[in-house]
Order: structure tokens, then C-alpha cells, then sequence
């Protein structure tokens, strides 16, 4: 029998748990376009309240299925650590300011201007939460030598 992991993990639960946030992952950006539960969000309160909230319901699933995949993957709580920081950051600063520029600018039309468009890719898809994974190769790269 193998000894867990940092995490208290077995080796099951680790490849469960990878596998489990490729596949939200992959479910997530499949069903981009679906409306989500934006739909019992009632549109004439504010026009751009069902866009909202579409943009945050994604940015939080993307953000949880990349936290079971750095946790499977990585067996650790100082990167599970820093990437739930990476999730405060994205959700709380990152995600309202976009939100603000996107809205005033261009409304709630899906196709950005190419400076938005990649501001989108950062925030709402799991793009930082990815970066976070050669950065950690990185960082045990150096600390060997």
C-alpha cells in the first residue's frame, strides 16, 4: 500500500479528481453558449444582469474544475493555496473590471473587440488558473538547482 500524499490523497482520488476537472472543463466550454441558469435571472431588472451573471457562473466553474485538477495533479496546499488566491483575484478584481469595460463599451453582444476578446480569455476562461501549472514546474525547477 502507498503512503498518501501531501494532501492525505490516494493515488484513486488524485486521478479521479484530474479526470473529473478535465471533463467539467470540457463540459463547461462545450456549453459556452448556453445561457446557464441566466435564464432565472429575470432580464428587466437590468439588461445586463443575465450577462453578468453568465460571465461569473462560468468564471467560477472554470476556476473550481482547475482547483480538482491542480489538486490531483499537484498534491499540494501551497499551490492549492495560491491558485484559490489566483481564483479571489480573478473573481472579486479581475472579473468586475471587465465587466465594467465590456458593458460601457460594447454591451452585451458575445463578439469583443480584440483587446476585450483577450481580456475575456484571461478572466472567464480558466487561463490563469492554467499559467499557474508551468509556473509551478518552474519554481521546482529551480528550487533543485
Amino acid at each position: 500500500m502507498r503512503p498518501l500524499d501531501k494532501l492525505g490523497l490516494s493515488r484513486t482520488l488524485r486521478i479521479a479528481l484530474v479526470i473529473f476537472g478535465v471533463v467539467g472543463l470540457v463540459i463547461v466550454f462545450l456549453f459556452q453558449q448556453t445561457v446557464f441558469l441566466g435564464q432565472l435571472v429575470d432580464q428587466a431588472s437590468h439588461p445586463y444582469l443575465s450577462f453578468s451573471f453568465n460571465r461569473a457562473l462560468r468564471l467560477l466553474l472554470n476556476d473550481f474544475f482547475m482547483l480538482l485538477l491542480l489538486a490531483g495533479w499537484f498534491r499540494s496546499r501551497s499551490v492549492l493555496q495560491l491558485a484559490f488566491a489566483v481564483q479571489l483575484i480573478d473573481f472579486f478584481l479581475l472579473l468586475p473590471v471587465y465587466l465594467l469595460v465590456k458593458l460601457n463599451l460594447e454591451g452585451d453582444v458575445e463578439i469583443s473587440s480584440p483587446l476585450l476578446s483577450q481580456f475575456h480569455r484571461l478572466i472567464v476562461n480558466p487561463t490563469l488558473m492554467i499559467l499557474l501549472i508551468p509556473a509551478v514546474y518552474f519554481q521546482r525547477f529551480i528550487k533543485k538547482e
